[in-house]
């Protein structure tokens, strides 16, 4: 009997061992629902005052706005939030978004990440994420 009560302690242990810590998503590595929106309210403050990407801005409600990108990014970094906006194509279709308008606001997010100290491997996720998102806002 003691044996086999050794056994299973043993067994017991080496599956304890064995099992991996399942790998933090993009989300919980970024920083959360505080450092996305962190980011997003740099980024759309930056971006909405600059000569090159304010025209698209013009009347649009700034706090609804950095919401909806927080959560926008919480969901596609394996957050559990909210978003309830439109699609990406269907935001941007009346904008006429130039590709210079686009690159320049993907130049702003990349430095507000580097700024906030973002690390670089989930910087480069979350920009690889978003990237194929081109298509659907550029459309001029």
């Amino acid at each position: 009997m003691r044996f086999f009560v050794m056994c299973v302690i043993v067994l017991l242990a080496i599956g304890c061992v064995a099992q991996t810590k399942p790998e933090a998503t993009l989300y919980q590595r970024i920083g959360g629902l505080p450092m996305l929106t962190r980011v997003s309210n740099q980024t759309l403050d930056i971006v909405s005052k600059d000569p090159q990407t304010s025209r698209s801005f013009e009347g649009v409600k700034m706090k609804a706005l950095k919401e909806s990108l927080a959560n926008f990014l919480c969901i596609k970094t394996g957050g559990d939030c909210v978003y309830e906006g439109e699609t990406m194509k269907n935001s941007h279709a009346d904008l006429h978004i130039t590709t210079a308008e686009f690159e320049r606001m993907v130049d702003v997010l990349r430095e507000r990440l580097d700024v906030n100290g973002v690390a670089t491997k989930e910087k480069n996720e979350l920009l690889k994420i978003l990237a194929p998102m081109k298509r659907d806002v550029v459309t001029n």
